[in-house]
């Protein structure tokens, strides 16, 4: 196997690559529960059902932590004094993420709890984020908690500890941890790694693939180094693979998001601005043109057919498989040749404009912003 690392999207780059594959079983891909819950919160318009699983491979323990000299000691003081202090407690989630999921389902625990929900990157990151108090709390891997405890020295100097476990049971390597649960918070939660090929690919290439992980999952260096990891050695596959999924996807489903924040209603006043300064134009137009009885459609034209070729380019990209890259060439070459009267000394600089633009937008947009393009 050749392994390509693809950052971006938190993880809808990646497997926009595998989905839009050839289904002949040589580009796969390995992701975790962001491929269900990354649906779920909108972020793409696919999920579990626009792949074939080929098998589950190891399961990762989650741990809610805090600072060390945090004021909390159970989860429901935190929980409590997100419900005192609403948007108050910061919360390192990913929104998307099966973070983001766990934490709306923390707080439906209890009426009233609202933490204040903060895009805290990698694990690395998060962690820096939390010592540095621009964090007050959140979810942590096991082998993450485990190995940023150990970086700035023993105890009790340790920087941060682990307020609760996510799992339905105590952690052996956190003694004295307990559960949600256990501390009266109906949340469990955990994650998992599983292994995708695109959809159509036959099933004789997801046999082969499932098997000869299988078999890896039984080596020693395998097992040692995910047990390093503190990975838990479950293995998934055909049937039981897919009622795995169905219940991760039914366990993720979001509760009753409310909106806090009355935000304006932004396209309406766009939609209005656009109109008011139409109206505006014409009327200097028709002030202005040397027949002032009435406007000829022909200098409307320009302007029609741009606004057309907006929508057709909208619609291209939402409803077809049409690159982004490809449909925003093609739209700035019409509305340019538009502009300038489709004057030909012009048109291979437009074009090369046109060209620069899609690429390079669709480069800065997905690489720079890792934002997910249509």
């Amino acid at each position: 196997m050749v392994v390509l690392n693809q950052p971006g999207g938190s993880g809808t780059i990646g497997s926009r690559y595998v989905k839009d594959a050839r289904p002949d079983g040589y580009r796969i891909l390995c992701h975790h529960e962001s491929i269900i819950t990354a649906k779920l919160s909108g972020a793409v318009n696919f999920g579990p059902e626009s792949f074939e699983p080929i098998a589950m491979s190891g399961n990762i323990e989650l741990i809610i932590v805090v600072r060390e000299d945090a004021p909390y000691e159970t989860i429901r003081d935190l929980l409590e004094a997100a419900k005192d202090n609403p948007d108050t407690i910061r919360f390192g989630a990913n929104m998307g993420s099966p973070a983001h999921f766990t934490t709306m389902n923390l707080e439906s625990t209890m009426p009233g709890a609202r933490f204040n929900l903060v895009n805290s990157g990698g694990g690395q990151t998060r962690y820096t984020s939390l010592i540095g108090g621009h964090l007050d709390a959140g979810i942590f891997s096991l082998a993450e908690f485990l190995n940023y405890r150990s970086e700035e020295g023993t105890a009790p100097d340790k920087n941060i500890r682990a307020l609760a476990c996510l799992s339905s049971k105590p952690i052996a390597a956190l003694p004295g941890t307990h559960t949600c649960v256990q501390d009266g918070v109906d949340t469990t939660s955990s994650n998992a790694y599983y292994w995708w090929a695109p959809e159509g690919t036959p099933p004789e290439a997801i046999e082969a693939i499932s098997n000869a992980l299988e078999k890896a999952m039984q080596d020693p260096e395998v097992v040692k180094t995910l047990n390093e990891w503190s990975l838990g050695l479950e293995f998934i596959k055909g049937p039981m693979l897919r009622e795995r999924i169905d219940s991760r996807v039914s366990a993720l489903q979001p509760p009753e998001i409310k909106q806090s924040l009355a935000l304006p209603n932004y396209p309406l006043f766009a939609f209005i601005a656009v109109i008011a300064l139409g109206a505006f134009v014409a009327f200097e137009k028709k002030n202005t043109a040397q027949d002032k009885n009435s406007m000829s459609f022909d200098q409307l034209r320009p302007a029609a057919i741009s606004f057309g070729a907006m929508l057709i380019y909208v619609a291209l990209l939402q409803f077809t498989p049409m690159p982004y890259a490809l449909a925003t060439a093609v739209m700035i070459t019409i509305i340019g040749g538009l502009v300038s009267k489709w004057d030909k000394r012009t048109m291979p600089i437009l074009i090369e404009i046109a060209l620069i633009t899609g690429l390079g937008s669709e480069f800065i947009f997905t690489q720079v912003f890792t934002v997910t393009l249509p």
